[in-house]
């Protein structure tokens, strides 16, 4: 019998490379801070029965030891900042400072236990989200590389749809075909309770554009069920690719459940899942398998930690993953945040962009995204590809109302 090899004895003591020979930590946390920008709006955005007059968001920033800055952005716009920005600035924040800001898994998973407390349904995991985007950001630039390469880049592009808010069918039809001059392929249509009206829309735009162009239906809860269910079978002759979330719900049982009893009644794709928050509210939707299509927002679910891993999820049950970005494309940082995870994954074919650009688009960024030939396409920056404009901060912070 051959003689069993022995493995070879290093002659130096192995040192990790988060650490100095001293066992100080290399690099650490030294600040965390969260502020609001955006701009007013001309005319208020209205989804249903909702309606934003400021086009803006909520910017996280996460500074290391050796000079090294972190680009984030916390859901759902700038006027969440009076409950969102004191968690960050003065709980979440503080908690982190000191730490190794590449132990991501260690830092989410603590932020997540110091919360539990508040509950699972709100700001406390908004607040979350934007650290842990600014964190990946880090990451990414410690180590000169885009996030998706460090997720594993899947695709080097994603075909774009057009988002716009509701608006008459008149003003749908011109805004549609203006998206397909621009090179769009899919637009999502906003659409509210009145069934005539949304059906009517629809009809007006598909006529516009023809077949070639995927048209998807965003109902943002206007619907009981038996509403929804008419709306689903007016559409499924006019070859809609989904319809997003049609049924009011005020629980999550109450959303799975009314939203698999529609999926068991009509042949058309649904779409939901973005007001959902963390992968431990995924599990009960994805196992009554309701939606087709699932779309969590990496602002609001738990970052690009969290959305990569709902992400994997829905892979696992066949389900295509198209992340929501909505109000937190107001910065374009949501787009670029969204993307890293979406160009690591094999079941996500769309993201959505936003109609009416925001501030990225007008200077806040220096790089904001861009759409070419209907498609994003990946970058090599390192991080998430994000840099603020110089002044940007100056220019666009705007004054929310304060915590009584």
């Amino acid at each position: 019998m051959a003689a069993r090899r022995q493995a070879a004895t290093p002659t130096t003591t192995p040192i990790n490379s988060s650490y100095e020979a001293n066992g100080e930590l290399s690099m650490k946390i030294a600040g965390v801070r969260a502020y609001p920008v955006g701009l007013p709006l001309q005319e208020e955005l209205r989804w249903g029965a909702m309606a934003v007059s400021t086009k803006g968001g909520i910017i996280v920033e996460v500074s290391t030891s050796d000079g090294l800055v972190g680009i984030g952005e916390a859901g759902f716009s700038a006027e969440y900042f009076s409950t969102v920005g004191p968690l960050i600035n003065g709980q979440l924040g503080p908690m982190v400072i000191g730490r190794d800001p590449r132990d991501i898994g260690a830092l989410w998973h603590d932020m997540m236990r110091a919360t539990h407390m508040w509950g699972r349904r709100g700001v406390e995991t908004y607040a979350l989200s934007g650290i842990d985007i600014a964190l990946w950001d880090l990451m990414g630039k410690t180590a000169g590389q885009p996030v998706h390469r460090l997720l594993g880049t899947s695709q080097h592009s994603v075909r774009a749809y057009y988002a716009p808010s509701l608006k008459p069918a008149d003003k749908a039809v011109a805004e549609a075909k203006e998206a397909v001059a621009a090179g769009y392929t899919a637009i999502k249509l906003r659409v509210d309770g009145d069934l005539s009206a949304a059906v009517h829309l629809v009809q007006s735009v598909r006529s516009a554009v023809g077949t070639g162009v995927d048209l998807m239906v965003d109902a943002n809860m206007a619907y009981n069920r038996r509403g929804a269910l008419t709306l689903a079978r007016e559409l499924h002759d006019l070859q809609v690719a989904w319809l997003e979330e049609p049924i009011m719900s005020h629980s999550l049982s109450q959303y799975v459940s009314s939203h698999a009893w529609l999926a068991d009644r009509v042949d058309i794709p649904l779409a939901g899942g973005e007001s959902l928050l963390t992968r431990f509210e995924y599990i009960d939707l994805m196992s009554k398998l309701p939606f087709d299509i699932v779309q969590p927002d990496a602002a609001s679910v738990g970052g690009i930690s969290e959305l990569k891993r709902i992400a994997d999820m829905a892979s696992s049950w066949n389900l295509q993953c198209v992340p929501h970005i909505g109000c937190s494309s107001g910065t374009g940082i949501g787009i670029k945040a969204a993307l890293q995870v979406i160009l690591s994954c094999d079941n996500a074919p769309l993201i959505e962009f936003d109609a009416y650009g925001g501030l990225g688009w007008q200077g806040f960024l220096a790089d904001p995204p861009v759409v070419k030939d209907g498609r994003v396409w990946a970058s090599e920056e390192p991080g998430i590809g994000v840099t603020i404009a110089d002044g940007a901060e100056q220019r666009f912070r705007i004054q929310t109302r304060a915590v009584q």
